[in-house]
């Protein structure tokens, strides 16, 4: 595998997304990176720092803390050896960031969140007793508490008690030698506490000098009455120091039964910290996840050239497949062709280094075994090589090393010499790498390269668009025409004499040959078609539109319909209710009083003539006289006393119908 990470500037973009790593291992990681070729590895790469950006957009930074590796911590703890009061502080911050991101673990989790491709990552140990044995023996600070041990304990008590009998007999001697003393205050000197005694009674004031003035009127003297005591405090401070070293051993030995599982902590957090940083540069860059393939399918949709200041740079499209293995892109100098080069080289190898990517979401990359660029000059001058000379040592090295599988980006090929002969060379180049099942990006200026692109069904001419009037380019790739270098328009632009592009017209008129001629005829009949397209296009837009259209006004009409009919079925059923309701009334008024018998067959007959159905007409079940049965229409329950075929007559209240 070979990829030209440093013409395509990988290592300049790599350089950026190590400056959102938090540990230095994870920079150096990041700046080590190199592109993958193997599909699934790369899916999965890529499917992490997604899993990474979609986490942080939701629920902010993973918490790691700077400088959290402690690696070397873990490794002195292996070998037996004690860890520092500073080291101990260093361990605890670690685990409790540990139990941090556990914490933001669960609460992904709480949400319904979980990572598919990055919560394997988030196994981590919970380690809260060694949290909790730290902070037994020592502060947030790193200072021991008197708790620690009952011996510290002990030794500090004897210590204050001491220290305390000591500033007494000092403060009395203030008092008592006032006199003999310039200034009224105890200092200290060779950590030890003095008196300022006046040099004429250096000698009589008992005690040891440890110090005197610049000027020599002052002795600074440890009186005789405390150097017992300063003595007994410092051995009790020399044995405070030993239980220290013991309790701090202790807590090494107490901690290092832990060691594997922080150091399998310790990688996991490396690794979030890894793929945290990749997601948060690609929040930086408005980066997405491409379709990723192994069949040399690019499809790049609004691709952005992520070192280009964001306020610079224009989306370009562009796309390679099966069909045009090969695009020849022409147009003038600055015209933008080179940036569109150096993007999909470096788009492609971000994307195998499971990099999120500049360009919208549906685009489309592939997995190459390399990618080779001839781009620029970029000669040395301690090899003394011309322009020429430069892109020929590069070309060599591409035709040496070139297999299936790769893409090759030539910026501006053969130039640097005469143009015929250029040309031929590039076209016998081209022509060789055609035995190869390859992607490539040509740029050119040569009118020979973009007839041969012409005559070639797996080449696709495209032109990089350009504003004559801001002499500015709009980084728009126009397929199936070849663009233009206008040099006498952009000369024109920037003010060179006019007598001179005259004469350089009346030469270039001269020149105009069949070859320029065929250009043309292609370019004229390529507009066409472009043209005919575009048009089909907007009929076939106009179409569906209509059609859409329609399919929605037959949706609405079927909706009226039945928003009409259930209307309808409601005020029926309502109505229908209403009357079943004031029959039931009439039959309970008529029930005590006398009726004759063709009178009550009359309000039977009604009562048919309003439509009442069967018991329910959509159940399969059947019934049987003296069954209670429940009818859904007219919200009522009676019993059913007669069964003939699939007629039921059935009793409810005062009535009896069939």
């Amino acid at each position: 595998m070979s990829y030209s990470v440093k013409a395509l500037e990988f290592d300049i973009m790599l350089e950026r997304v190590s400056k959102y790593a938090k540990t230095r291992t994870v920079q150096k990681l990041i700046k080590d990176l190199m592109p993958l070729d193997h599909l699934d590895e790369v899916t999965i790469k890529l499917s992490q720092t997604q899993d990474a950006l979609t986490l942080i957009s939701k629920f902010g930074s993973i918490p790691l803390l700077d400088d959290f590796d402690i690696e070397y911590l873990l490794k002195s703890l292996e070998i037996g050896q004690s860890l520092s009061i500073k080291e101990l502080l260093s361990l605890r911050l670690f685990l409790v960031m540990t139990e941090d991101v556990i914490n933001y673990k669960k609460e992904y989790k709480r949400q319904k969140s979980t990572p598919e491709f990055l919560d394997p990552l988030f196994e981590l140990i919970s380690k809260k007793e060694i949290i909790i044995e730290i902070e037994s023996v020592m502060d947030p600070d790193g200072v021991i508490l008197d708790q620690a041990s009952e011996t510290l304990y002990g030794l500090r008590k004897q210590i204050r008690k001491l220290e305390q009998t000591r500033k007494e007999l000092l403060n009395q001697l203030l008092q008592k030698r006032s006199s003999q003393l310039n200034e009224q205050m105890i200092v200290i000197r060779n950590d030890r506490y003095c008196l300022p005694v006046k040099a004429e009674f250096k000698h009589s004031f008992k005690g040891i000098i440890h110090d005197e003035s610049a000027s020599g009127t002052t002795a600074f003297i440890e009186p005789i009455e405390t150097l017992e005591k300063t003595i007994e405090i410092e051995r009790l401070y020399f044995a405070e120091q030993q239980e220290i070293t013991r309790i701090l051993e202790a807590l090494s030995h107490d901690i290092k039964p832990h060691v594997e599982e922080l150091h399998i902590n310790m990688s996991l957090l490396l690794s979030l910290d890894f793929i945290q940083s990749k997601a948060k540069y690609a929040l930086e860059t408005n980066s997405f996840m491409p379709e990723m393939n192994d069949n040399g399918i690019i499809e790049l949709i609004d691709a952005r050239h992520p070192l280009i200041e964001p306020k610079d740079v224009v989306p370009i499209s562009l796309v390679l497949n099966d069909i045009k293995k090969t695009i020849m892109v022409t147009g003038p100098n600055t015209g933008g062709k080179t940036v569109a080069l150096k993007t999909v080289g470096l788009l492609s190898i971000m994307a195998q280094s499971g990099l999120l990517v500049p360009l919208k979401s549906l685009s489309k990359l592939s997995i190459f075994k390399g990618v080779y660029a001839d781009i620029g000059d970029e000669q040395s001058i301690i090899q003394s090589l011309s322009t020429f000379s430069s892109h020929l040592t590069k070309i060599k090295r591409i035709i040496d090393e070139v297999e299936d599988g790769v893409l090759v980006l030539f910026d501006e090929l053969g130039s640097g010499t005469d143009p015929q002969e250029g040309s031929a060379l590039a076209m016998g180049i081209l022509d060789y790498l055609e035995h190869y099942d390859i992607r490539m990006i040509v740029t050119t200026h040569y009118s020979e390269l973009k007839i041969y692109a012409y005559t070639h069904p797996h080449i696709a001419n495209a032109s990089v668009a350009f504003d004559l009037d801001t002499l500015k380019p709009l980084y728009k790739i126009n397929y199936g025409i070849s663009g233009s270098s206008n040099a006498l328009s952009i000369a024109q632009k920037l003010g060179l004499s006019q007598a001179v592009i005259d004469l350089a017209k009346n030469y270039t008129e001269l020149k105009e040959n069949d070859l320029t001629k065929s250009i043309k005829m292609f370019e004229t009949e390529a507009m066409l078609v472009k043209e005919k397209e575009q048009t089909l296009s907007n009929d076939l837009r106009s179409l569906d539109l209509e059609r859409q259209a329609l399919k929605k006004q037959l949706v609405d009409l079927e909706s009226s319909k039945e928003k009409i009919l259930k209307d309808t079925q409601i005020l029926a059923d309502k109505k229908l209710k209403d009357t079943l309701e004031k029959a039931e009334l009439l039959l309970i008024e008529l029930s005590n009083k006398d009726i004759k018998d063709h009178e009550v067959a009359t309000i039977k007959y009604a009562f048919k003539q309003l439509g009442i159905k069967d018991i329910d007409e959509k159940t399969n079940k059947s019934f049987k006289k003296g069954d209670y049965v429940f009818i859904k229409s007219y919200d009522q329950t009676g019993i059913i006393t007669r069964v003939l075929k699939d007629t039921y007559t059935v009793k409810f209240g005062m009535f009896e119908m069939p």
